[in-house]
């Protein structure tokens, strides 16, 4: 997640939910529970178009309406 938090301080989206889509393949639960990680994810994934991993991450974590 710190890796996503530095890609996204450079302004790469995708490096960003690269980062995420990868951390969640090895703890789904801190991706998709603890509150800095879903911060992080809602931030990439306010960028349009989001990355389709964000977007079912998103789902996952409960983030979309």
């Amino acid at each position: 997640m710190d890796a996503a938090r530095a890609y996204l301080l450079a302004g790469d989206l995708l490096g960003a939910g690269r980062m995420l889509v990868a951390a969640d393949a090895v703890a789904p639960a801190e991706v998709r529970s603890r509150s800095s990680a879903r911060t992080l994810l809602a931030e990439i994934a306010r960028g349009r178009p989001a990355p389709a991993g964000v977007a079912r991450l998103t789902t996952l974590a409960g983030l979309t309406r």
